[in-house]
């Protein structure tokens, strides 16, 4: 894998305009490849496969959580598809909470896409308990 193999596939899972910065794909692109980082990649990214396969124990041990837990969502993430993710998390976890960032240009990174939105729901939830 090069930067532009990495930053290609990395864009696609970001909203049309929150794109990350060249300087900021080359920072992620050098923590990767920090310490041979590289070379764990393929194991990290088997969660991929493991999503179908263990979903069931996957949202299992999720229900099964007696702490409070708090999702924040960009309502254009394309791995967690809108409105499908919401229904079944608002079935499956009903005790949990969830932002949804106002703008509906935040995809799946929303702690980079929107970082102030991300803080203001995560601040809210901790001030919650």
């Amino acid at each position: 894998m090069n930067l532009f193999v990495f930053s290609r596939g990395l864009t696609t899972v970001f909203g049309l305009y929150t794109w990350p910065s060249e300087s900021e794909l080359w920072d992620m692109w050098a923590g990767i490849r920090n310490n041979d980082g590289k070379l764990a990649i393929d194991g990290l990214l088997q969660y991929i496969n493991q999503r179908k396969k263990f979903r069931r124990r996957w949202v299992g041990a999720l229900a099964s959580v007696t702490i409070p837990i708090h999702f924040i969502y960009g309502p254009l993430d394309p791995v967690n598809l809108y409105p499908e993710f919401l229904e079944l998390y608002g079935k499956t976890l009903p005790w949990s909470t969830m932002s949804i960032l106002d703008d509906h240009h935040i995809s799946h990174y929303p702690q980079i896409e929107d970082a102030i939105g991300s803080l203001n729901a995560y601040m809210g939830f901790i001030n919650s308990l």
